[in-house]
């Protein structure tokens, strides 16, 4: 069965791929965060574009107890790193760094100190 692309609502409950990062994504990121601190699982595939090369892949395994959020720069071709990068953490949280960025940020990491804020993600607020 096909789906007529123009008349499907963005349903950010259910949808589990995010690529455009705009409010619908951020609301649903938001409520994979939400999940998470209410110690429920969830999965997300981000699809993070490139400015000037191919996108970062960020696959987000979730159990309500510990998030692996795996970051795969292999098609990036300006990215120094070509491999994937894998965050093993008990902490989440969306965090608005200024007036033109809010952040997803990861802590409580393995290979990491407790109370370092790792930055995963961000969405431009001017895309909202």
């Amino acid at each position: 069965m096909f789906v007529n692309q123009s008349n499907k609502v963005n349903d950010t409950a259910t949808n589990s791929v995010i690529f455009h990062l705009d409010r619908a994504d951020l609301e649903r990121v938001d409520k994979m965060v939400t999940r998470f601190n209410e110690g429920q699982g969830d999965n997300l595939m981000i699809i993070e574009p490139g400015m000037d090369s191919g996108p970062a892949i960020h696959d987000v395994i979730s159990n309500g107890k510990e998030i692996n959020w795996i970051v795969d720069n292999s098609r990036d071709a300006w990215s120094t790193d070509k491999g994937k990068t894998e965050y093993v953490c008990k902490l989440i949280r969306i965090h608005e760094r200024d007036s033109d960025y809010i952040d997803i940020e990861l802590s409580k990491c393995k290979n990491y100190k407790d109370d370092d804020q790792l930055r995963i993600l961000s969405f431009r607020k001017e895309k909202l």
